[in-house]
């Protein structure tokens, strides 16, 4: 908990001086003062005054703020070139976004850094082709494709692991053919499909076999807490053998499916350096996936690129976020989304911490991806937010004038009521998540 909590205040912190310093920055660039730069918002824990600007610390970490001399609307002075309210539109423009792009500069530097010193992959597509099952009238199914077959070659390229058969699978073009080599039992068949008709089918819909073995935890993982730890193998759950990773949940929502509260335990027999472990473990619920759950993960492994070729992959990762993001923003204006995938600083904090115990390459994906948020999020034309200044400037520039001064503190006002409203609701959603 100390450890979520202090990863916390500093990450965010961190994110939050970089988009305060972009709007510092722009104002001095174009000469306006800077009253203020906090860090968190009031009350004020620690301030100093350098030069004209005083400099703070404040006890609200959840944001901050850079107060801009004739921002507000009761010190406005258009003839003072130190005041914000005397600078054109486009200069104004770049203050407002310095903020965002900075953000956004953030997560562009490390982003591709996550991909050059490594990402985590799940350990199996490094082991051989070998087909545990065959989903029944999936595209592999109707080529004859069957459970124990090994995948030898794709169109006559040596397959030696799931990676690469991933990979060969990938570059094949919609029009082209598949010829695949297979392995069975020492005889070796080949079948021929089509890369369009295994796109309409979404998948080959076959699985790999994934060995039992627990590669890590989520956070607050009742598996972790009863005493299981990475590297162990399950064997038996309620006495029931597991010899696939994917028997584990299903064994599980059988078990659990119906019990009453004071039945909830269940025993897993487990390998630990070669000599046998009983422990108990009560499951939890998640209300997200619907299933019964021991917060286990499966084993994975570091994969580095090339520098050049992690730029192309840190770009193209953001830019999928950031289609994700505003897929989801659609999805909510339509009234489709849930109001329950929204995060709040609870689960911020907890993403931050597993990232924290993880390694520095999840930190630094967690840090990138969070910054992203903060550049979108504050690009929104909320009144408050930076995007819903830029709004007010567009509106100035279609209209030849700013809005009045009480058009305007009356907006500043409804944003900062829904900024607060939408705080205590997500807050308090972070809260019913972990009980």
């Amino acid at each position: 908990m100390l450890t979520t909590i202090l990863s916390f205040l500093l990450v965010l912190g961190i994110l939050i001086f970089i988009h305060e310093l972009g709007h510092f920055l722009a104002a001095r660039h174009v000469g306006v003062k800077v009253e203020a730069f906090s860090i968190g918002f009031p009350p004020t824990a620690l301030g100093k005054i350098v030069g004209e600007t005083e400099y703070r610390i404040s006890w609200v970490p959840i944001g901050g703020y850079v107060k801009l001399f004739g921002q507000n609307v009761t010190d406005e002075n258009k003839d003072d070139p130190t005041n914000y309210a005397s600078k054109s539109i486009l200069q104004r423009l770049y203050i407002l976004s310095a903020g965002p792009m900075m953000n956004l500069l953030f997560a562009l530097l490390f982003m591709p850094l996550v991909f050059w010193m490594g990402v985590d992959i799940p350990a199996y597509l490094k082991n051989s082709p070998f087909i545990q099952k065959v989903e029944i009238g999936s595209y592999s199914y109707k080529l004859g494709i069957q459970a124990n077959d090994k995948i030898i070659s794709i169109n006559d390229n040596d397959v030696n692991s799931w990676e690469e058969l991933n990979n060969l699978l990938n570059k094949v073009p919609p029009s082209g053919k598949i010829n695949i080599k297979i392995d069975r039992g020492g005889n070796y068949l080949k079948v021929e499909g089509s890369a369009i008709e295994m796109h309409r089918a979404g998948s080959m819909g076959w699985y790999p076999f994934l060995n039992p073995t627990v590669g890590g935890f989520i956070s607050n993982s009742p598996a972790e807490k009863a005493g299981i730890q990475s590297g162990d193998t399950i064997k038996r759950i309620n006495g029931k053998e597991i010899i696939d990773w994917s028997e584990i949940s299903p064994e599980i929502q059988k078990i659990m499916t119906g019990k009453k509260k004071s039945l909830k335990k269940i025993t897993i027999e487990l390998e630990r350096k070669g000599e046998p472990t009983f422990i108990e473990v009560t499951p939890y619920f998640d209300s997200d996936s619907k299933k019964w759950l021991l917060g286990m993960r499966m084993p994975k492994i570091s994969r580095s690129h090339p520098f050049a070729d992690s730029i192309i992959l840190g770009i193209g990762r953001l830019w999928f976020l950031t289609k994700s993001t505003f897929d989801f923003l659609g999805q909510m204006i339509k009234g489709n989304g849930s109001l329950d995938d929204l995060g709040g600083p609870i689960k911020i904090g907890i993403v931050i911490g597993d990232a924290v115990r993880s390694s520095i390459v999840d930190l630094f994906f967690s840090m990138s991806f969070i910054s992203l948020q903060l550049c979108i999020f504050n690009l929104l034309p909320i009144p408050a937010l930076d995007g819903g200044h830029i709004f007010l400037l567009i509106i100035e520039k279609l209209k030849g004038a700013p809005l009045s001064a009480s058009a305007r503190e009356k907006s500043q006002m409804l944003g900062f009521s829904v900024l607060f409203s939408l705080m205590i609701f997500v807050t308090w959603n972070d809260l019913m998540g972990l009980l």
